[in-house]
C-alpha cells in the first residue's frame, strides 16, 4: 500500500449524505510531499463529506502545531495553527480544477484527499511566526536574542538619538 492511500476515500456507491473522515497528519505526510514550505508539524484532521445527487460539499478543519523558526527571537517553536476549507465537487465530462470548484468525472470510484488536506493546511499558516509563548510550562525563546532585540529597541527609542526633523527645522532656505 503506498503511503497516501490511506487518505483515499471510496465516493461510487457512497450513500447520500454526510460523512466523517478523521486523519493525522505528521512528520512523515510533509516529508513524502514534495514542494512544500511544512517540514515538520502534527495535525489533526476532521473531514465531512456532504453527498448529493450532483455534486460534494467537502469540508476540511484542523488544528494542531507547525514545528518553525520564531520570527521574534529565531528559536524553534511549535506554532499553534488552526483552519478550515471548503471545497465544491461537481461531476462533470473531464476532470479539472477551476480553483474554487473541482470537476470529477461521474465515474470517479474514489477521491485521494491528501493535496486538499495540505493546501488547506497551507492557506492556514500565519504571515507571522510568532504566538504568546508565555503560557506555555517551558518557553521555547531564544533569550539571549530576545535581550538584544529589546537593547536595540532601546536604544532606538532614547531621546539622545539625534532627531533629523529638529535639524531640518534650523535650515534656512530661500523663497522665490
Amino acid at each position: 500500500m503506498a503511503y497516501f492511500d490511506q487518505f483515499t476515500i471510496p465516493i461510487k456507491g457512497l450513500h447520500l449524505g454526510i460523512h466523517e473522515y478523521s486523519f493525522v497528519i505528521d512528520e512523515e505526510f510533509f516529508r513524502r510531499k514534495e514542494n512544500t514550505q511544512i517540514e515538520s508539524g502534527l495535525f489533526n484532521v476532521e473531514v465531512t463529506l456532504d453527498k448529493h445527487i450532483d455534486l460534494i460539499m467537502l469540508e476540511i478543519s484542523f488544528i494542531g502545531s507547525w514545528n518553525t523558526m520564531c520570527d521574534r527571537c529565531t528559536a524553534d517553536i511549535p506554532l499553534p495553527v488552526q483552519g478550515h476549507s471548503e471545497y465544491l465537487i461537481k461531476y462533470a465530462a473531464k476532470e479539472s480544477d477551476d480553483g474554487d470548484i473541482i470537476y470529477i468525472m461521474k465515474e470517479t470510484t474514489e477521491l485521494n484527499l491528501s493535496d486538499l488536506i495540505l493546501d488547506s493546511i497551507i492557506i492556514g499558516l500565519p504571515i507571522s511566526k510568532t504566538f504568546d509563548c508565555d503560557s506555555l510550562e517551558s518557553r521555547p525563546c531564544d533569550m539571549v536574542t530576545l535581550s538584544k532585540l529589546d537593547q536595540w529597541t532601546d536604544e532606538k527609542t532614547s531621546p539622545q538619538q539625534n532627531d533629523l526633523w529638529a535639524l531640518l527645522k534650523g535650515l534656512q532656505l530661500e523663497e522665490e
